[in-house]
């Protein structure tokens, strides 16, 4: 998630534990008779509000702050449920003669594929994102609990040069998550 969504989406959380916190105050404060939720109460008991379901108008604001707020939602949805998978990449080495495309997608599940032949581990799978408006390829490997995990490191290191190398100058970002196994229990 970017900056500026993450901003949004905290403004909103900010808003809204205002708004209930401010609905808690009110509401505990009257029950137990607290000056301020009593002046709220008073403010809030005029005759705008007490007939407001009355008025000629009232379902058209009632259809008004609904579209409002449906639109609010959809505009915070939309913001929060965007593309985050990498698409193809033009390579550097392209020309005139023509455009060579390269999909990460292809790279990382290459790198996955040799990680698993790997000896003691037991799985490697791959996926392609968008985080934090940074291209990452990430690989996540498991390996038994006993595994040498200098072995494991030096693998990783040459797959990050391996992927280096296959998208040369553009900025996307290897990313290897190595899990362990739990250890077999000895009998006792």
């Amino acid at each position: 998630m970017n900056r500026g969504k993450a901003a949004v989406d905290r403004l909103v959380t900010l808003l809204l534990a205002v708004l209930f916190g401010g609905l808690a105050f009110w509401s505990i404060g009257q029950y137990f008779d607290v000056a301020a939720a009593q002046h709220i109460s008073e403010v809030a008991d005029r005759d705008f509000w007490a007939g407001l379901a009355d008025r000629e108008s009232y379902v058209t604001i009632l259809v008004l702050a609904a579209v409002v707020l449906g639109v609010i939602g959809l505009i915070l949805v939309g913001i929060n449920t965007g593309r985050r998978k990498l698409g193809r990449m033009v390579s550097p080495a392209s020309n005139s003669l023509g455009a060579i495309r390269t999909t990460p997608t292809d790279i990382a599940s290459a790198v996955a594929q040799s990680l698993a032949r790997l000896d003691d581990v037991t799985a490697a799978s791959h996926r392609t994102t968008r985080d934090r408006g940074t291209d990452v390829i990430e690989v996540r490997v498991r390996v038994l609990a006993e595994t040498d995990m200098t072995l494991v490191e030096d693998a990783c290191s040459t797959a990050a040069s391996d992927i280096a190398a296959a998208l040369p100058n553009q900025d996307i970002r290897p990313r290897f998550l190595i899990e362990t196994e739990r250890p077999a229990r000895r009998n006792r």
